[in-house]
């Protein structure tokens, strides 16, 4: 310890503490709520206190505990941000999922219903779900397009019928 140094003891940290925590906490405040300013500075001078160094003069150790509440202030938000981005991504993520079950089981719910068609009507339907268009199915099959209307239309009214209306609906936004 050199001759100018300030040695920290017990009782000089709770004069330190009293002396500037309330102060911290204005200056803490600029950067983050109040709410988590508190915790900030007790962490900072619990870590003061482990790390117990030598200072020349108090204005050393101030300026130590400013500097500190500062970059201790910066971490949490940069952690805030880092966490809101993780939340963000996981409700997205979540809702993703969400819907794709729920288009899955309408799927499901669809083709088991076209299972229950005649077969012309279930080959229709199942290029139809596949993005093909009513030419294209025609052609693919070797019917008339007309033919090609007329089973989508016994095909749409026996799952209406079987699902009803509203269920129908929906499963027609799909």
């Amino acid at each position: 310890m050199t001759e100018n140094s300030i040695s920290i003891t017990e009782k000089g940290f709770q004069e330190l503490f009293d002396l500037h925590f309330n102060a911290l906490c204005a200056f803490g405040s600029k950067f983050v709520e109040s709410q988590v300013i508190e915790d900030i500075i007790q962490d900072v001078f619990i870590s003061f206190w482990q790390n117990r160094k030598e200072f020349t003069n108090s204005n050393d150790a101030k300026s130590y505990l400013y500097k500190s509440v500062r970059n201790k202030c910066l971490n949490f938000i940069r952690d805030e941000i880092v966490r809101k981005k993780r939340l963000q991504n996981s409700i997205v993520f979540t809702a993703d999922i969400e819907e794709f079950v729920i288009e899955e089981e309408v799927f499901n719910q669809l083709y088991q219903e076209i299972k229950n068609l005649p077969n012309a009507s279930q080959q229709v339907m199942l290029l139809a779900l596949n993005g093909l268009k009513n030419e294209e199915i025609a052609s693919e099959l070797n019917i008339s397009l007309n033919t090609v209307k007329t089973q989508k239309k016994i095909a749409y009214a026996k799952i209406k019928k079987r699902l009803g209306g509203i269920i129908f609906s929906i499963l027609l936004s799909f």
